[in-house]
């Protein structure tokens, strides 16, 4: 026969929550620095000369999606 796992017991328990939860507050702290990340680069795209044209081509391409390929 098998033997079934015992549980773990309530100090397992609590370290396993307490990492968890730093793990947690770190994944929070790492959202907030990409956010910023993403606002600057965001920054950057409207200061850009260069990209407009660039959105207005990749926004009619996605909104009119050829039916035919080019030959």
């Amino acid at each position: 026969m098998t033997k079934k796992p015992t549980p773990p017991d309530l100090e397992t328990i609590k370290a396993r929550g307490v990492k968890i939860q730093e793990i947690c507050k770190r994944m929070d702290a790492n959202i907030l620095v990409l956010d910023e990340i993403l606002a600057m680069l965001e920054e950057q795209k409207r200061a850009s000369p260069y990209i407009p044209s660039t959105i207005k081509k990749s926004k009619t391409s996605v909104k009119y999606p050829r039916k035919y390929p080019r030959k």
